[in-house]
């Protein structure tokens, strides 16, 4: 629904929008660029952009993928004024978006009716500069606001570990995921609670709607009210026309994730306080209230009860928020799930870092056995990525550890349970051969070649796991 809402407010824009990707493919145009070029959006989409039409800007704005400015062009017998800007995916160039604002006397005939002829005629050059730029401004907003919008989804088995703690919060998450009452996830920094609040979300009734993340810490607390709740035209100085919708609006029908709860201000959290017992906001310069069905998941690494006992948090918002208690264990109290992790972590980072490492050494899993982790799962993903980046062959070894790890080996025992770990190892070993195996149709030439080792050595892991 939220996609058809943003492709609705595009084709109702006079000017031209197309987004073409970095292959030059078009992935998307509204309805005025088409009939600019005298066909249909669907006789576009999936096409290269040359087959249409030729843009210098455009092609520079591929190449060196920055922000090119306002400016006049010319297509055929027409004249624009044109923008074109980058466009970003995870940090990833992923092509440009331009938008085409036709002055041609038909097309604005057509848009107005003739008495609008004269008032463009009339224009100086730099206010139609500048209403075009507002317009860009106001559509790119719009834009960013509808990115915003997206479903969780990661459910439980994206939850990686068989240890009995693990395993009792996936029971609870399925016995709780359809209840509308508040989550507060506790634990502390990189814990994984974010992948907690979205498996609750994607369990329940609600997944289907929009799951929507606020990270109270980060947003300016002159600015936290705006962003929840969203504003009216003219609330403040620089108000965007039209005003803008809250993150509560964004996640109606659906979930919020209120992240970093415990840094909330004091102000902040009575209007909070008000929303959940209402259910209903109030946007910034208006007295209109707006009904909301949202559930609420918060989280914190903070001590919340230590925070309302010194009074830096409302002891009525304490109870509101935390009806559901999920308290996340450290990584050091779950070790038994370190092996399964340090799996998936190396298929994960395999496939990002277009990879083909097959095992961490059985001395490297004995470090990570050993070591408290206090950064918790997300300090151990990084240490598994950094360590595959410097792994020289198919095995990282202990010299592909960061220093701080490699002091450590010198105090450490061979474990008990080494058995155990290289059966794991000995696993995922076997798996990355036959799904190299199966991608390479047995050509052992090219599977060397993808795991990067040598046909004897291929050949010895092979017989290793009776592949021959």
């Amino acid at each position: 629904m939220e996609r058809e809402m943003f492709h609705s407010i595009l084709d109702s824009r006079y000017e031209g929008m197309i987004y073409v990707d970095e292959n030059r493919i078009i992935r998307y145009v509204n309805q005025a660029f088409a009939d600019y070029n005298h066909t249909t959006v669907e006789n576009m989409i999936g096409h290269k952009v040359d087959e249409f039409f030729h843009d210098e800007d455009l092609d520079r704005t591929l190449k060196t993928r920055t922000l090119q400015p306002l400016a006049y062009s010319r297509f055929g017998n027409r004249k624009y004024i044109t923008s074109r800007r980058p466009v970003y995916k995870k940090n990833n160039f992923a092509g440009v978006f331009s938008k085409y604002l036709s002055i041609d006397p038909k097309d604005v005939e057509k848009k107005y009716g003739s008495s609008y002829i004269d008032m463009i005629a009339g224009l100086q050059t730099r206010d139609i500069m500048s209403n075009v730029s507002q317009t860009i401004i106001e559509l790119d907003s719009y834009k960013d606001e509808f990115s915003q919008i997206h479903k969780a989804r990661r459910g439980i088995n994206n939850i990686i570990g068989k240890s009995s703690i693990i395993s009792d919060l996936k029971e609870k998450v399925l016995l709780i995921a359809d209840s509308p009452s508040t989550v507060l996830l506790t634990g502390e920094s990189g814990t994984g609670k974010e992948l907690f609040a979205q498996a609750i979300h994607f369990h329940g009734g609600r997944f289907s709607k929009p799951f929507i993340r606020v990270n109270c810490a980060a947003i300016p607390e002159t600015l936290l009210e705006s962003e929840l709740f969203g504003y009216v035209e003219g609330a403040f100085t620089g108000a965007r026309k039209g005003g803008k919708m809250g993150k509560f609006e964004l996640a109606n029908g659906g979930t919020i994730f209120l992240d970093e709860i415990g840094d909330m201000p004091m102000a902040m959290q009575a209007k909070l306080l008000r929303v959940l017992q209402e259910k209903e906001i109030e946007r910034l310069g208006s007295e209109l209230t707006i009904p909301i069905d949202v559930r609420v998941i918060t989280a914190t690494n903070k001590d919340l009860l230590a925070l309302v006992n010194e009074g830096s948090f409302r002891e009525d918002l304490y109870y509101r928020v935390n009806v559901i208690n999920f308290n996340m264990p450290p990584l050091r109290e779950r070790k038994e799930d370190i092996p399964e992790i340090v799996e998936y972590g190396m298929k994960e980072m395999n496939k990002n870092l277009n990879l083909s490492v097959l095992r961490f050494s059985p001395e490297v899993l004995n470090v990570f056995m050993n070591y408290d982790w206090p950064g918790n799962i997300r300090e151990l993903k990084n240490v598994i990525e950094s360590a595959m980046n410097f792994c020289k062959g198919s095995t990282v070894g202990v010299d592909a550890l960061p220093n701080f790890m490699r002091s450590l080996i010198e105090d450490l025992e061979i474990p008990e349970n080494i058995h155990e770990l290289q059966t794991r190892i000995d696993s995922a070993e076997k798996e990355q051969l036959l799904e190299a195996m199966k991608l390479c149709n047995g050509n052992r030439k090219k599977i060397a070649h993808r795991l990067n080792v040598s046909k004897s050595t291929l050949y010895r892991l092979m017989k290793k796991h009776a592949l021959l």
